[in-house]
């Protein structure tokens, strides 16, 4: 009885035992591209950074001119797309090519070319797969997404019903809940995805009439961290609907400030086409027939491989002793093609036959390009002579 108690003790305390906190070795990946970034980018920052940490920041930080959120956002976007992307990494390289090292963007380039590419437009079912995804449980009332509250359009509230009476989504690992997508720069409107039919149910937030406005999820967040230090709590969205809406009032109302550097840069999110289809610029391309492609030997990509070793370069074939097989199984000279034998059956010279003695010999010779002071140019078939 005691061991059976102690053994049932042990399976609940491994069943307790908290999930382990995800480490460096576990996300390589993205802690390299840290490093790329702090190396190659936030370093040549010129305002504000001293380290990789806040902790090395320095003094008198306050009193420089920083930078904004959108203008760092905007400088990292451009250094991705002209200096990151551009880059040649010796972790990229072509198999067909493995000595060339290439570009994150010469690298899809040759990826394209070996498989194939088909620009088709995406509809606006398929953009949605491209916002930020929330795992949201639907009710009655409808469903909270960072406590806001969004309910189905009059249009798909027969499809949501649907849901409601299926109830569990069956998906694994969701405890029941269903996909939504939401865009952070425009979120009152969200889509609610329905896999068991692949299509989506529009769902509005209910206060959007209050807010007349465009506004943000960072927006919604600021004013709710406001109210929840006033007081009050993070779930009385009507509060911080009114308290969002009363800001954009004061905006639209006070005169800009007297003093004014420059226009702060909106930043605002890719434009997907998640309402209106988008047209089809190939509608008029001809079908291309995959199985006219063949493959190409490919090469060893590892940075361990020994390099292939390459051809010996063709010779012009020699009259003579230059055709007959060398004599103990040693490979010929590579300049034996150019000096044809006499036919006198004297043995080649040391040079000629690559022997230890003659490889570390030096002569100095000089050639003459003229060979006759004279003018006299003699017979046709005199050729440059060598002086020893």
């Amino acid at each position: 009885m005691s061991e059976h108690f102690t053994e049932v003790c042990d399976r609940l305390r491994i069943a307790r035992r908290p999930a382990r906190k995800r480490t460096a070795p576990d996300k390589p990946l993205v802690e390299r591209f840290f490093i790329t970034l702090a190396h190659r980018f936030s370093q040549h920052v010129r305002h504000g950074w001293q380290g990789r940490s806040h902790k090395k920041r320095g003094r008198g930080i306050d009193r420089m001119p920083l930078y904004t959120i959108a203008e760092l956002q905007q400088m990292a976007q451009e250094w991705v797309a002209l200096e990151y992307q551009q880059t040649p990494d010796a972790g990229l390289r072509d198999p067909f090519r493995s000595g060339v090292v290439l570009s994150p963007n010469d690298m899809y380039a040759v990826q394209v070319a070996r498989s194939g590419y088909r620009a088709v437009p995406l509809s606006p079912a398929q953009n949605r797969f491209f916002l930020l995804p929330r795992w949201v449980t639907p009710g009655k009332g409808g469903f909270m997404i960072n406590y806001r509250t969004y309910q189905p359009i009059a249009q798909d509230a027969g499809h949501y019903r649907e849901i409601l009476l299926r109830g569990s989504s069956e998906l694994p690992g969701r405890n029941g809940q269903w996909e939504c997508r939401f865009n952070p720069y425009r979120p009152e409107r969200v889509w609610l995805y329905d896999h068991t039919a692949g299509t989506w149910v529009t769902c509005d937030f209910r206060l959007r009439h209050l807010l007349t406005d465009p506004w943000t999820a960072d927006m919604w967040q600021e004013h709710a961290e406001q109210h929840c230090a006033a007081g009050g709590s993070e779930q009385d969205e009507e509060a911080i609907a009114l308290a969002l809406a009363q800001r954009d009032r004061r905006r639209r109302s006070r005169r800009p400030p007297p003093k004014r550097t420059g226009a702060e840069p909106p930043f605002q999110g890719m434009e997907l086409e998640a309402e209106q289809p988008s047209q089809d610029p190939y509608a008029g391309l001809e079908e291309f027939d995959l199985s006219t492609l063949r493959p190409y030997p490919a090469q060893s990509i590892s940075p361990l491989a020994p390099p292939s070793t390459p051809l010996a370069p063709a010779l012009p074939a020699g009259t003579g002793g230059a055709d007959r097989p060398p004599s103990g199984g040693q490979a010929p000279h590579p300049l034996a093609a150019l000096f044809p034998d006499d036919g006198d059956d004297r043995p080649p010279e040391a040079s000629a036959t690559g022997t230890p003695e003659a490889a570390d010999e030096v002569v100095e010779a000089e050639i003459l390009d003229d060979l006759d002071p004279d003018g006299d140019d003699g017979a046709g078939d005199e050729g440059d002579v060598w002086e020893m």
